[in-house]
């Protein structure tokens, strides 16, 4: 069955939508913890797991007490969630999905990982977030979302720690950081910068150059807009060195379009940077 939905949910999550996320947490987590209902529950680790599960998401989810002596599961812990995903707010349900997926689902081995799930019934439900690197971030298109996950998953340390970092600050519902994004951001293309051209100092046009005199093919056009969106950002007066601005003086589009944009740029000369023989690809 297709969405319902006719316009993108962005400030709170329709009734339906969280319908099916429940069902999907909650069927996972049974069948996950009940999948071999013979096992030796006492001391095993999927019974001691269950228990720990429970307790870190009624410490750092719900904050609420607990019995240390008691063995929680499922049947403790289920009310718990869908009592989150029904009533509470759409930044809560997300960070309840975020621990989810931090404390536990990542070290399941399922068919499709949880959050691809997720990010399926975001898709289908028209919901304008998607899990990225461990993290629900307000992006909607998929190919950016590809964009920054190859950034966040790229071999250089450098510019995969900025790009994560700029991810952490544009997804933090509660304390969102859009100029600290930026800055992430463009530090990540500073770096790859600096890689290719042996130079902490590099800018882009420097390790353009770099990689033209290595043979590498730029079309005249990709070049000069690529050098005039560097030039915009890094200028004194450009979002780069915005000292002077307020937080709310930066929009989510600027920080969205900057993150994606730059994830491209360090996608691409990556790529090419190994292409042309570079020393560290």
């Amino acid at each position: 069955m297709g969405s319902c939905n006719t316009q993108m949910q962005i400030d709170d999550l329709d009734d339906r939508t969280r319908n099916i996320l429940f069902n999907i947490i909650s069927v996972s987590l049974y069948r996950y913890f009940n999948r071999d209902k013979f096992y030796d529950r006492y001391g095993s680790p999927l019974y001691n797991q269950e228990n720990q599960l429970c307790q870190l998401i009624f410490t750092y989810v719900l904050g609420i007490r607990f019995n240390a002596s008691l063995h929680y599961d499922m049947h403790n812990l289920i009310p718990y969630i869908e009592k989150i995903i029904s009533n509470a707010p759409y930044n809560e349900v997300f960070d309840l999905l975020e621990k989810l997926y931090t404390y536990h689902y990542h070290d399941i081995q399922q068919k499709e990982p949880i959050d691809q799930i997720i990010n399926s019934v975001f898709e289908q439900e028209y919901v304008g977030y998607r899990f990225v690197d461990g993290r629900i971030v307000p992006i909607t298109d998929e190919n950016e979302i590809k964009s920054i996950e190859d950034a966040c998953s790229g071999e250089f340390e450098g510019p995969r720690t900025h790009i994560k970092k700029a991810v952490g600050f544009i997804a933090d519902r509660e304390h969102k950081d859009y100029k600290n994004c930026i800055k992430e951001s463009i530090s990540a293309v500073e770096s790859i910068c600096s890689i290719i051209v042996g130079n902490d100092k590099a800018t882009l046009p420097d390790a353009l150059k770099i990689l033209k005199k290595n043979n590498l093919k730029i079309h005249p056009v990709l070049e000069v807009a690529l050098i005039k969106l560097y030039a915009y950002t890094s200028d004194e007066n450009g979002i780069r060195h915005a000292e002077g601005l307020f937080e709310n003086d930066v929009t989510f589009e600027e920080a969205e379009f900057m993150l994606v944009s730059c994830s491209a740029f360090v996608n691409y000369l990556t790529a090419n940077y190994g292409k042309v023989g570079g020393k560290h690809a």
